[in-house]
C-alpha cells in the first residue's frame, strides 16, 4: 500500500495566550529567572506559530523541527507547547514518548504533573495511554464534552501502538466527531526510531521500489494520512550530519525552533570547552572492553572516581548543603556482564572501605584509606580554588567520609534488573552509584550526576547520536558544578570535543538560517564534516540508483493540480529558452529542452510533490546528488537539462492501476522505425554532459471514474554513468 500525505501548507495563524497557557506559565514564575521564562514563552510561541490553524477547516499539515542540548529541558518545552496548543483550538495531541515503558510512563507522569496539575484541570485535559481500538468510544465521548478538552494521547513509539492510534483517527465515528479540527503530534526523540531507516541503505534493488522501510515509519505515516489536519513536531538534540540529513527525508520540516537553555545548564560546551578541568583521562591500559581489554581487576582510576565522589558528597550535601544528595555513573561497556563485573568491583570497593573505617583510627589500613582520600583532596577542591570559591578542609570533610561511604546506595541497571529511574529511593541517601549499560543512555534520567566514570573502549568512531545518548552528565549543575568529574580515556575525549564543536556549529547554522535547505547545502560544503559527508550518499547508491533512468511512477489526488501549477509556471518561465531537440515530424515524438542553472533546478525539484516513499527517497537522493555536484571545488556543476516530452502533443495515455495508484505501464515511448524518421524511443531523448529531467504529461486510463481520464505530470531523472563512476572514484579526495 502507498502511504498517502495531504497536501503541506504554508497557511499561518498567530497563537494567542489563554487560559491553559497563562495557568501552566504561572506556576514557574518562582522556579525560573524572568529571562528564562520569557524564552520558554518565545519560543514556544515561535514552535505553534509554524504549525497549521487548528480551526481552518480544510486537509493540511506541516512538520516542525525542534532543536534543543541533552538534558536541557525539552520536556518543558513539549508540555508548554501543550498548553498553548490546547488554547488555539487543538483538540488532541499525540506524544510519541520513546520505544520503552520506562519513557512512556516518564512521558505520562510529566503530562500528569506539568498539564493536569493533580486533578486541578482535569477537565480541560483528559489522557490516554497506548489506546486500542477499543477505547474510541471513550475518545469520542471526550471529544463531546461541552468544555472542549484536550485529549492528550502518549504512545510508545512502536508500530504496533502507532498503528492501532491510525485505526482509531481512520475510524468513521472518530472522523465524524473530530472533523477536520487540529491534531498536534509531538515525537520526543525524534532521532529514535521514527526516521527512515531504510530510506538510504544499500540495497541491492536496482531501484528504491523494493527496499524496505521501518516499520515504525510506516505506522507514522499511515497515522498522519489519517488525520486531515495536522502538525506533526519532531524534538531532538542530535541535529548532526546523516541525522540532520535523515530528517529532511519525507518528515521533511518546513519549520525549525532553536530552544535556549536555561542559566544553570552545563552541556558539552561548559566541560570540554568552558571549563576542561572537569574531564579526567583514564589511561589507555585501564579502558574497558569485553574482548578487546576485559581487566580482570579494578582500575586505579574507578577507586580515584569513587573516592572523588565520595568527597564532593561531602562538600556539596553534607558541608556546603546545596543538595539533598549526589550521584556517580559507572557507564563500562554495553555488555551486562561488563556491568555486573563493574558492579562487583565497585560493591567490594565500598564493603572493603566500611570493614577498614569499622577500626580504630590507629590501624595501619584506616589510616592508610584516609590517606589516600586526603591525596584526592587536592583534585576535589582544585576547580574551587581556581575559580575563588569557598571549600572546606580536609579536616572538616574527614569526618563525614565513614558515614557517606555507609550510606552509598548502589544500583545495578541493566535490563534483567528492570529498575526504573523513579524506582530509585534518590532521597533516602547522601551518595548513589548507578552501574549499567545502555539502560543508562537515553531517557533514564540519573538524579544529580556529579562523577561519570566511562572507560568504554572506542574501536570504531561513534556516531554523533551515540556519543549523545552516552551524555548523560550534561544537565543542570551550576550549583554543585565544581565537583563534577568526568574520567573518560583520550580518544573519547576527542570524540566528545569533535561533537560539541559540530553541534555548536549546527546550532548557529540553524539560528542564522530560516530553511532547513540552507543549513542542509551548509552542511554538505563544510570542511569540517568530511567523515559525516560520505554518508549522504554511499557509493552503492550512486552506482546502483543514480545511474541510467528512474522515473517517479506513483500519483495522489491531492498533489496532482499543485504539480500541474508547478510545471506550467516553470514553462511559462522560460517559454523563450526552449530549443527543439530534433524534428521527428510527430507532435507525440517532438521534445524541446533548456539548460537550467542547477540551484533553480534544485528549487523546482524540491518543489515538485512526490507522496510515496520510494519516490520521496529518489527525489531526496537526487537533490543531494545535485547538491554534491555543484559544491565540488574543482569542476562544480551549473546546470542541468530540462526536457518538456511531447510539448505540442495531447497527454500521453497511460494504464493507470487504482490500488497501488501507480502507472502499470512503460512511461517511456519506446524505439519506432516508422514516420519519416526513426524515433530512438524517449530514452534516448538525453546529453551525458549533465543530469536530464524529463517532463511526462500523461492520461489516465481505467475505468475508475475518479482517476478515467485524468491528466498530471511526472518526472523522469537520467543521470550519465560517467558522473557516477567520478563519483566513486573521487570518494577520498577533497572533493568530499
Amino acid at each position: 500500500m502507498e502511504i498517502q500525505m495531504q497536501q503541506e501548507t504554508e497557511e499561518k495563524f498567530l497563537p494567542v495566550f489563554g487560559a491553559r497557557a497563562t495557568e501552566f506559565f504561572s506556576r514557574f514564575d518562582s522556579k525560573l529567572q524572568p529571562d528564562e521564562l520569557e524564552n520558554l514563552k518565545t519560543e514556544t510561541i515561535s514552535i505553534l506559530k509554524g504549525c497549521v490553524n487548528p480551526k481552518l477547516d480544510k486537509i493540511q499539515n506541516t512538520t516542525n523541527l525542534v532543536v534543543g542540548y541533552v538534558q536541557s529541558g525539552k520536556t518543558m518545552s513539549f508540555t508548554a507547547l501543550s498548553a498553548l496548543a490546547s488554547d488555539n483550538g487543538f483538540r488532541v495531541i499525540i506524544y510519541f514518548a520513546g520505544n520503552k515503558n520506562n519513557l512512556l510512563d516518564q512521558t505520562e507522569k510529566r503530562l500528569r504533573k506539568d498539564l493536569i496539575n493533580d486533578v486541578k484541570n482535569r477537565d480541560f485535559y483528559k489522557i490516554r495511554k497506548n489506546p486500542s481500538c477499543d477505547d474510541s468510544n471513550k475518545i469520542c465521548n471526550e471529544l463531546q464534552i461541552s468544555s472542549s478538552p484536550t485529549i492528550l494521547i502518549v504512545v510508545l513509539k512502536n508500530y504496533k501502538y502507532i498503528n492501532q492510534l491510525a485505526k482509531i483517527f481512520d475510524s468513521q465515528k472518530i472522523k465524524n466527531e473530530l472533523k477536520n479540527n487540529g491534531v498536534l503530534i509531538i515525537d520526543d526523540e525524534a532521532d529514535q526510531a521514527s526516521l527512515n531507516g531504510y530510506a538510504y541503505k544499500n540495497s541491492k534493488s536496482e531501484d528504491w521500489e523494493e527496499d524496505e522501510y521501518t516499520a515504525t515509519y510506516k505506522s507514522i505515516m499511515n497515522l498522519r494520512n489519517s488525520l486531515p489536519n495536522h502538525s506533526y513536531v519532531q524534538y531532538t538534540a542530535t541535529p548532526q550530519g546523516p541525522l540532520l540529513i535523515s530528517i529532511v527525508d519525507l518528515l521533511s520540516p518546513k519549520h525549525h525552533t532553536v530552544l535556549t537553555p536555561g542559566k544553570s545548564y552545563t552541556g558539552g560546551k561548559t566541560f570540554f570547552v568552558d571549563e576542561p578541568g572537569l574531564i579526567i583521562d583514564i589511561p589507555d591500559d585501564e579502558k574497558f572492553n569485553s574482548k578487546r581489554n576485559n581487566l580482570s581487576e579494578p582500575p586505579e582510576s574507578l577507586i580515584t572516581a569513587l573516592q572523588l565522589h565520595i568527597l564532593s558528597v561531602a562538600i556539596i550535601v553534607k558541608i556546603l548543603r546545596k543538595e539533598d544528595f549526589l550521584s556517580m555513573m559507572v557507564h563500562a561497556d554495553r555488555e551486562q556482564d561488563a556491568s555486573q563485573k563493574f558492579n562487583n568491583w565497585v560493591s567490594d570497593i565500598i564493603d572493603g572501605w566500611i570493614t577498614t573505617l569499622s577500626s580504630s583510627e590507629n590501624d595501619v589500613a584506616y589510616k592508610t584509606l584516609i590517606g589516600q582520600f586526603e591525596k584526592n583532596y587536592e583534585e576535589a577542591v582544585r576547580e574551587y580554588k581556581k575559580h575563588n570559591e569557598t571549600y572546606p578542609d580536609f579536616s572538616e570533610i574527614r569526618k563525614h567520609i565513614p558515614d557517606i561511604i555507609k550510606e552509598t546506595n548502589i544500583e545495578l541497571i541493566i535490563s534483567k534488573s528492570k529498575r526504573k529511574s523513579e524506582d530509585i529511593p534518590w532521597n533516602d541517601y547522601p551518595s548513589h552509584i548507578l552501574i549499567g549499560a545502555d539502560m543508562l543512555n537515553r531517557g533514564f534520567t540519573i538524579e544529580k550526576l556529579a562523577t561519570t566514570y566511562m572507560p568504554r573502549y572506542s574501536i570504531g568512531k561513534s556516531n554523533a547520536d551515540t556519543i549523545q545518548q552516552r551524555c548523560r552528565f550534561f544537565g543542570y549543575k551550576r550549583k554543585y558544578l565544581w565537583s563534577c568529574r568526568v574520567f573518560l580515556p583520550q580518544d573519547v575525549q576527542t570524540e566528545y570535543r569533535e561533537y560539541v564543536d559540530h553541534e555548536e556549529e549546527m546550532r548557529k547554522w540553524l539560528k542564522e538560517n530560516d530553511s532547513l535547505e540552507k543549513v542542509e547545502r551548509l552542511l554538505l560544503i563544510s570542511p569540517h564534516l568530511n567523515a559525516t559527508r560520505k554518508n549522504i550518499l554511499s557509493k552503492d547508491i550512486v552506482t546502483s540508483k543514480l545511474t541510467g533512468w528512474r522515473k517517479i511512477n506513483a500519483f495522489q489526488a491531492n498533489s496532482i493540480e499543485p504539480n500541474k501549477k508547478l510545471v506550467e509556471k516553470f514553462v511559462a518561465d522560460n517559454e523563450r529558452k526552449f530549443t527543439l531537440y530534433k524534428n521527428f515530424n510527430s507532435p507525440d515524438r517532438n521534445h524541446r529542452y533548456l539548460k537550467f542553472k542547477i540551484e533553480e533546478a534544485i528549487n523546482f525539484i524540491s518543489e515538485f510533490i512526490v507522496q510515496n516513499m520510494p519516490d520521496a527517497a529518489r527525489k531526496q537522493a537526487t537533490l543531494r546528488y545535485l547538491k554534491y555536484l555543484m559544491t565540488k571545488q574543482k569542476t562544480p556543476l551549473k546546470f542541468v537539462y530540462v526536457i518538456q516530452m511531447a510539448y505540442t502533443g495531447e497527454p500521453r495515455e497511460r494504464e493507470f492501476n487504482v490500488e497501488t495508484e501507480k502507472i502499470d505501464t512503460e512511461l517511456f515511448s519506446g524505439h519506432s522505425p516508422k514516420g519519416i524518421e526513426v524515433y530512438p524511443g524517449d530514452r534516448e531523448i538525453k546529453f551525458e554532459d549533465s543530469i536530464c529531467i524529463q517532463i511526462h504529461n500523461i492520461k489516465f486510463k481505467c475505468e475508475n471514474r475518479k482517476w478515467a481520464g485524468k491528466t498530471a505530470y511526472t518526472l523522469a531523472f537520467y543521470y550519465p554513468e560517467d558522473f557516477a563512476t567520478n563519483y566513486t572514484g573521487k570518494l577520498n579526495e577533497s572533493d568530499l
